[in-house]
């Protein structure tokens, strides 16, 4: 008999809830093949069987928070192992005669078994396991967007994909978001596309409140997932962290049209890093020891329903603008179908914000340990100012920094400061 305990299923995570079990108590299972899904503090996760063996005992049930190091499943010894004694085999490969394109993919038996349920190609999909091999999350995510992707429009306006305030002037308005068609990205309604739909009335002056995002029961309900790890995480950064915060601001009136704003930034964060580098640091306050890095692994900070995520774009500096593009595309769209990695979770130096890309202009973001600073961008706003030419109404983008005071000092972050202002006054 083996007591298999919940293996750390990210960077030191305390613990991890059941999703859902892939197995059940009885079954025969072969080393590797998925056990359950959990649901850690950033991602959701597929544990695999360490060994071949029986299940003789599931330690807890759907919903059931375990924590790391403690028992998840007891397996029989691996002698008992029959797989031909499973009841679920899956079917036989196809005849050499006529192979499948999958067959040359790397997946599982179960993950094909799968596959060929829903309907799947393997062959379509990139998979996300060791060596790119495709896992049962894999398949099942591709499931779910082709599924989407041949849904016809949602009748109700709730499922039109439009941002908040797109919401709320619709509904003020009077606009119904089902009657306008998108023009944003990926099938969002825009404002402007709710503008071209609103034609002035007699009532157009109505006042109409925004309809609500989400269900409100007024019942108190658990809080799991990110939100849960987040506010554990705050938790402990206010215990430790001797949080101080800067801000600044950068005339942005020369960047060419179509500039990256989210790659500009990072270019200005990795510049700074390398002029003032203990702000890309670690700091252990109990043994008073502080650690520089050559890196810039930088965590991005990502808004989901699920929650915050910050996920890590590793070695910054070595991507090109192109590649910090691609990368970031890639992590926020794993941090919302909820498949991001661990190891796309770990190892951030320093931390982005770029929250003004919803609304805000400054702000004092909470630095998270190990780390010794966060850097926040403001929504792009206008100004009066005075050059040469006389006075102009100038574009700038909003700063702020936080930095934990025990191992950066005033100096070091009003130079980092100073350095992405330089940056980011660049005309390229």
């Amino acid at each position: 008999m083996f007591v298999f305990n919940l293996p750390d299923l990210g960077e030191g995570l305390p613990d991890a809830e059941i999703v859902r079990w892939f197995v059940k108590e009885g079954d025969f299972v072969e080393a590797d093949q998925p056990l359950v899904e959990m649901e850690t503090a950033k991602a959701v996760v597929e544990v695999p069987a360490p060994q071949a063996g029986r299940v003789l005992k599931l330690h807890g049930a759907p919903g059931d928070i375990i924590e790391t190091g403690k028992p998840l499943v007891t397996l029989g010894e691996a002698e008992e192992y029959r797989p031909e004694a499973a009841e679920d085999a899956p079917p036989a490969e196809p005849a050499p005669e006529a192979p499948a394109p999958a067959a040359t993919v790397k997946a599982s038996a179960a993950v094909r078994a799968l596959a060929r349920k829903l309907g799947v190609a393997l062959d379509t999909i990139e998979g996300t396991g060791p060596d790119g091999a495709v896992t049962l999350a894999d398949v099942r995510r591709a499931a779910r967007l082709a599924e989407r992707a041949a849904r016809p429009r949602a009748a109700a306006s709730g499922r039109v994909p439009a941002a908040p305030k797109v919401r709320a002037w619709a509904a003020e308005a009077g606009v119904d978001l089902d009657a306008v068609d998108p023009s944003g990205h990926r099938g969002n309604v825009t404002l402007t596309d709710v503008k071209s739909k609103w034609k002035p009335g007699a009532d157009s002056e109505a006042y109409r409140y925004p309809e609500r995002t989400q269900a409100v029961t007024g019942q108190a309900q658990p809080v799991r997932g990110e939100r849960r790890a987040m506010a554990l995480g705050m938790a402990r950064a206010r215990d430790l962290i001797v949080n101080t915060t800067v801000t600044d601001r950068a005339f942005i009136d020369h960047w060419p049209a179509g500039t990256d704003i989210t790659v500009r930034i990072i270019r200005a964060v990795i510049a700074a890093c390398m002029v003032e580098p203990a702000l890309n640091a670690w700091f252990d306050g109990e043994r008073m020891e502080r650690t520089l890095h050559a890196d810039v692994n930088l965590g991005l900070a990502v808004d989901s329903p699920h929650g915050l995520s910050v996920p890590v774009i590793h070695a910054a500096q070595t991507l090109d603008p192109a590649a910090l593009r691609a990368r970031i595309d890639h992590l926020r769209r794993a941090v919302h179908e909820k498949s991001i990695k661990p190891e796309e979770l770990r190892g951030a130096t320093i931390t982005l914000s770029n929250f003004g890309m919803i609304a805000g202009l400054y702000a004092t973001p909470i630095v998270t340990p190990p780390q010794v600073a966060i850097v926040a961008t403001g929504r792009i706003d206008r100004t009066l100012r005075l050059t040469e030419q006389g006075i102009v109404n100038a574009r700038y983008l909003p700063i702020s920094l936080s930095f934990d005071h025990r191992a950066v000092t005033g100096g070091d972050a009003v130079r980092f400061l100073a350095a992405m202002v330089a940056d980011l006054s660049l005309a390229a």
